[in-house]
């Protein structure tokens, strides 16, 4: 049996290299160790110290494979927050009150572990752990040069670690998990954007001293909030919704919160401001309970971020001996917490097949699916979940219908099938084969109703007639497996109700508008606030 660093003419330097040692790359070559400790792998990571960044949220596959396949959940039950579901939080104008809000969530603790993470603990858990199973670590180091072979040849990374000194190593394999940055994808011209057809943006930052959902000041202030929830809604990740945007409010293990805004521009303008942090807060301002966690909250100073366009892919994800994984291959949309699901499923399927290969094992039909695998699956998630999805945001009654049955889908497709078996599952990517194609097109097809029904709302006057008064609460809780169903059938009713009520409601006499940043309001946020 020949082992993969042992090339017919000369032996290269490392088996792989990884370029960037943040989850991905930490992970893959954890995963790399475990399996195959005879591998020589090598993690060059560009920062001394890992910075804020998001993606705190997980769902059920990201957190699966967090515990069943990287075995840490000891750790993430010690230092980070469960997280108890998806809230959603409506209202129709910005001095509704905070009791009149229509919630869209669960009302028990979820089934399934989930967490509220902090990313630059995390990723440096997980490089520790790498390092520990045997990985070398350059740090910090900056790529300078990719020189990928033809053949049989070795690949060559030329890396910079100092201000005067740049080395290189060889490698039989090179694995790209330097995130956004996207090194491969770039330069092999395989980088994409989705552009006008997904136009959003983003900003975000932390605040500290946020009034919570659970504390005494809110529920004393309003006891209603104490009726028809049981669970702890302040761990759940909890959004702000309205036309064309939401807003995710997330708590972090040491009393920060995540705070960010997505937009599509095609649907919403958020206002001009003084600074970043001025146009968010004021955002967060213009809804109840916006006002009610964040009017004494602070931001945290330099610790503010903005995107102007999200979501991007790559053409292809896996050629001769090299490998993107995690959010070098891509990134969509930040609405269900997906971006570790897409980093389990690459970084599981990647190192799979590297291990098959030092084994001696045949892998040329696994690199022909992975290399156009990635593009597939990402088509289909987009279309199915988040095309012209913004449209609908600000209408409780759509979004419930959205909410019910993605999850639904969710749980008996992607969710079930990496429980059952994570071993296999987390080699191929999402919706892929003849269940998830058809499972996916049927998606697409509710979601285009959905856009089609906001649009003549938005028409007719009467979209976002149920933001205000309604209890959308969840009493069951999602399980992964086929029980699932049942939500697709009772979304599907609620489905057809939505139809007819689009039809025949009534415009009501004045019709609100969808709420905005008023100018004046910026103005009265200072830019440090």
């Amino acid at each position: 049996m020949n082992d993969l660093h042992l090339s017919p003419n000369n032996q290269a330097d490392y088996d792989v290299i990884i370029i960037g040692g943040a989850f991905s790359g930490a992970a893959s070559g954890l995963l790399l160790k475990r399996e195959h400790p005879a591998l020589r792998v090598l993690v060059v990571e560009r920062t001394e110290q890992f910075t804020r960044k998001v993606g705190e949220s997980t769902s059920e596959v990201g957190a699966c494979f967090l515990t069943r396949v990287l075995h840490l959940g000891s750790y993430l039950n010690a230092q980070h927050y469960q997280k108890h579901g998806l809230r959603m939080w409506f209202c129709k104008k910005p001095d509704d009150s905070v009791e009149d809000c229509t919630e869209l969530g669960p009302k028990f603790q979820s089934r399934l572990p989930t967490y509220q993470l902090d990313r630059s603990m995390l990723d440096q858990h997980v490089l520790d752990l790498a390092k520990e199973a045997g990985c070398d670590l350059i740090r910090p180091a900056t790529i300078r040069g990719i020189e990928l072979a033809e053949g049989e040849e070795n690949h060559r990374i030329s890396i910079t670690v100092s201000k005067d000194q740049t080395i290189s190593h060889t490698a039989r394999w090179v694995i790209d998990a330097s995130g956004k940055a996207a090194v491969l994808s770039k330069k092999l011209g395989l980088h994409r954007r989705l552009g006008e057809e997904h136009a959003t943006s983003a900003i975000w930052c932390r605040f500290r001293n946020v009034n919570t959902l659970d504390s005494y000041k809110t529920r004393s202030r309003h006891p209603k909030l104490m009726m028809n929830v049981k669970a702890i809604r302040s761990s759940a990740t909890n959004h702000l919704m309205g036309r064309g945007w939401w807003c995710w409010l997330i708590p972090l293990s040491n009393g920060d919160y995540s705070v960010g805004i997505v937009w599509d521009r095609k649907v919403f303008t958020l206002p001009e401001g003084p600074s970043l942090i001025a146009r968010l807060k004021a955002h967060l301002m213009t809804h109840p309970i916006g006002r009610l966690m964040f009017e004494e909250a602070e931001s945290i100073e330099d610790d503010t971020f903005y995107y102007k366009d999200l979501p991007y892919y790559t053409e292809q994800m896996a050629g001769n001996r090299w490998a993107m994984v995690g959010d070098a291959a891509g990134f969509i949309d930040p609405l269900y917490s997906q971006g570790l699901d897409y980093c389990s499923h690459t970084v599981s399927a990647v190192t799979n097949m590297i291990c098959r290969a030092a084994r001696g094992e045949d892998i040329q039909e696994q690199a022909a699916y992975l290399k156009g695998a990635y593009k597939r699956s990402y088509r289909l998630w987009f279309e199915s979940l988040y095309k012209n999805k913004y449209e609908y945001m600000g209408d409780a009654e759509l979004v419930r219908i959205s909410f019910i049955m993605d999850l639904g889908t969710y749980f008996v497709g992607p969710v079930r099938l990496v429980y059952e078996n994570p071993g296999t599952e987390f080699n191929l990517l999402p919706y892929e084969g003849r269940g998830g194609t058809v499972f996916a097109k049927f998606m697409s097809f509710y979601n285009r109703r959905l856009v089609a029904m906001a649009r003549k709302r938005l028409a007719k006057g009467t979209y976002g007639a149920w933001n205000n008064g309604m209890d959308l609460t969840l009493g069951n809780s999602y399980s992964p497996n086929f029980t699932a169903l049942r939500f697709l059938r009772w979304g599907t009713r609620l489905w057809i109700m939505a139809e007819l009520r689009t039809i025949f409601a009534r415009a009501p006499k004045t019709v609100p508008m969808p709420a905005m940043v008023s100018e004046e309001s910026l103005t009265k946020i200072p830019a440090s606030a």
